[in-house]
């Protein structure tokens, strides 16, 4: 029932607005109490107030003014009753509606119902509007908690997010999250306004226990659970207050926390006020919400600890191999040298048989040697401690080698050995013993599975990028192709290999099935090695072969510029800084081309000594764009190496004769340590390239 509040001590006129009102079912208060007519405004206990402009006590304008403190116009209507002939436009503009005196009890009642609808209606919409607003906020709490969701892999960070969503779409009073981690972790989170008495504290817990069993019914449960088996954790906002147990009075809501098919844990949050619908649908999403994300998380886990197990066996497969392969060289190397003592007829007279028998011996630990020598390789290699000497030479010296060492080898099996080579090959960087040792490997395995009268050319040629066919390339991750290429290949017309084994040549431990295999034996480790040692080269290795048409084995190594050898150096020493924690210096000196006294001949010349060189210092001098540039590489130099290179830098540049600075040389240079200058070789060079900017300067010379 609506309440109506007359403000008026005109008694005549109190008993006709009285008598007009009792026909409709508002209630009606008389009273001229300021203290009691503010009460009922404050406390919103009315709908309608009427003052009247003649009061004697009390001022109509004031009390209106007074009313508005309340902010009353969203929860009641002002009518005011006014003369015909007022002049009070203050009154009227402070007031809703006005009716003229005498009061005609239809106009009355049609204004005061016309008031009721309109503040029904404004009750309403504020109402709509209201939950419009809650309904938007849960909305975007939703989508925000669902991007932080999508974007963490921690468990115990996803459980969080959960919980800050819902306290900050529903303000809870207090949640309590039971989550399994595992079947020895077990933990209730406990998040609350207020502190958390014991007793309710163990509440909550039993509480968990009996809604996790509850979960399962009848089903078998994934754990035994036990009071003792919960570690609590409590996130508490405001200390000094707690709860009891009447909390648990509170309305609440409750969900389980699945991981796909499986139960992680289980979330129930408390609060004073009742939870609408709304607000259970979006606890549901919430609690749904998370699933996903810890699932991915789960797996995440599962994949790093297979990562872990599969590093540690992989560590121990090279450690034990490294072992054996040094342990059984002691005892061949003594079983070798007597064998060729025995050989030789020092240790007595050999008879044909025993000659026939020792020469056995001899070939089998020569072959033993050799598989301990690819174990060996394939150890260093996998662990990064494989040593490169890179020369600048021609590839043809090698080859050559090779040709020459393999010719009577091929001779005894009546196949012909040729070599095509290119008188104008380019030089290159390339470490001639590992080179040696690819070409040893193809030209050996073709010996092995040609048959007798067969043929085997070893060719070498220049190729551009272009002509490597990429298709042919396995195994490659993250190539950097160069623009020309050296290219040797070794052709042999033997047996063969099939389409589906030409994947598999380059594989550890891998041999093709097949009956001159069998025959010829081996570890299966050759080409796995050549592969590595190729890749080394910044190069690509692949195979051609038809059954019974033959095999082409062929590798390229990039031809390689100043500056790219640089720069693979700088990426080996980057990566060898990152690995053991230590930092690396690059300096870059450029100037141009057309200064008549240079800065970075006269460093090249010796003239000019800034850096103190050592054994890992590398350098580099190379031409781009009308420049010269002069780049530096120190391992293990710190910032205050660099800021002591630098100010060498500048002290040589520029000279000061009595007050006077002259820059004797014009060039512009930068430097940067690793890992600050760029979590990489790339970034690193980038940076100090796009950093060259130090005009070396008298303001620079005032810092020396």
């Amino acid at each position: 029932m609506s309440k109506i509040l007359l403000v008026s001590d005109n008694e005549k006129q109190n008993k006709i607005i009285s008598q007009a009102l009792a026909k409709t079912p508002a209630a009606l208060i008389i009273s001229t109490d300021e203290a009691a007519i503010l009460n009922y405004a404050e406390k919103s206990l009315i709908s309608v107030i009427i003052i009247d402009e003649e009061l004697k006590e009390l001022d109509a304008i004031i009390l209106c003014k007074k009313l508005q403190a309340f902010n009353i116009r969203e929860n009641m209507a002002i009518i005011s009753l006014i003369s015909q002939d007022t002049d009070n436009v203050e009154l009227l503009k402070l007031t809703n509606a006005y009716i003229t005196k005498p009061v005609n009890e239809k106009v009355l009642i049609a204004s005061i119902n016309t008031n009721l609808k309109l503040k029904k209606a404004i009750d309403t919409l504020s109402t709509n509007n209201s939950e419009l607003a809650k309904s938007l906020y849960q909305l975007d709490v939703l989508y925000n908690t669902s991007t932080q969701l999508a974007g963490s892999l921690d468990k115990q960070k996803l459980i969080n997010i959960m919980i800050d969503g819902l306290e900050k779409s529903l303000s809870f009073s207090l949640s309590s999250t039971l989550v399994f981690n595992d079947e020895h972790n077990i933990d209730l989170i406990i998040n609350s306004l207020y502190g958390v008495s014991p007793r309710l504290e163990h509440s909550l817990k039993l509480r968990a226990i009996l809604s996790y069993r509850a979960l399962f019914d009848k089903k078998r449960i994934p754990y035994d659970l036990n009071i003792n088996d919960i570690n609590v954790i409590k996130h508490i906002k405001h200390p000094l207050e707690e709860y009891d147990l009447n909390i648990l009075k509170f309305d609440n809501l409750f969900a389980p926390i699945n991981v796909g098919e499986k139960f992680f844990g289980l979330i129930e949050v408390f609060r004073e006020t009742d939870f609408t619908q709304e607000d259970t649908t979006c606890f549901q999403t919430l609690a749904r919400q998370v699933s996903l994300p810890l699932e991915n998380a789960s797996l995440y886990e599962e994949i790093k600890k297979t990562n872990t197990k599969l590093e540690k066996l992989e560590r121990l497969k090279s450690e034990f191999i490294s072992i054996v392969s040094h342990e059984l060289r002691t005892p061949l190397t003594a079983i070798k040298n007597s064998l060729e003592i025995c050989l030789s007829g020092k240790a007595g007279e050999v008879s044909s048989i025993m000659d026939k028998f020792l020469n056995m011996a001899q070939r089998n630990v020569t072959r033993l040697s050799g598989i301990i020598n690819d174990l060996l390789d394939l150890s260093k290699v996998e662990a990064g401690k494989m040593d490169f000497k890179f020369e600048k030479a021609n590839i043809n010296t090698p080859v050559e080698f090779i040709k020459n060492t393999f010719e009577n080898v091929a001779k005894d099996k009546n196949i012909t050995l040729t070599l095509e080579k290119d008188d104008n090959i380019a030089q290159t960087y390339y470490d001639n013993q590992r080179i040696e040792q690819v070409m040893s490997n193809l030209v050996s395995n073709a010996i092995k599975f040609t048959n007798e009268n067969g043929n085997i050319t070893i060719k070498t040629e220049n190729i551009s990028v272009k002509d490597i066919d990429r298709t042919k390339l396995t195994g490659i991750e993250n190539a950097v192709f160069y623009d020309n290429y050296i290219k040797i290949s070794v052709k042999d017309s033997g047996i063969g290999i099939a389409q589906e084994d030409q994947k598999k040549v380059f594989d550890q431990f891998q041999q093709i099935e097949n009956s001159l295999n069998r025959k010829n034996g081996g570890t299966g480790l050759g080409l796995p090695i050549a592969k590595q040692l190729i890749e080394a080269h910044k190069g690509f290795i692949w195979v051609e072969s038809e059954i019974n048409r033959g095999t082409t084995f062929s590798f390229a190594i990039p031809v390689l510029s100043e500056k790219e050898k640089f720069l693979i150096d700088l990426d080996k020493e980057t990566a060898k800084a990152k690995a053991c924690n230590q930092s690396l210096l690059l300096v870059l000196i450029k100037e141009s081309q057309k200064n008549s006294q240079s800065f970075i001949e006269d460093v090249k010349e010796g003239k000019i000594s800034i850096i103190r060189k050592t054994a890992n210092t590398k350098e580099v001098y190379f031409t781009e764009n009308d420049s010269n540039f002069l780049a530096v590489m120190i391992p293990e130099a710190d910032k205050f190496a660099q800021s002591f290179i630098e100010k060498k830098i500048e002290s040589t540049v520029i000279s000061g004769i009595d007050g006077q600075t002259d820059k004797k040389y014009d060039i512009l240079y930068s430097s940067a340590t690793y890992p600050e200058g760029g979590a990489d070789s790339k970034e690193l060079f980038e940076f100090v390239l796009n950093s060259l900017n130090k005009d070396v300067s008298d303001k620079n010379l005032a810092e020396v």
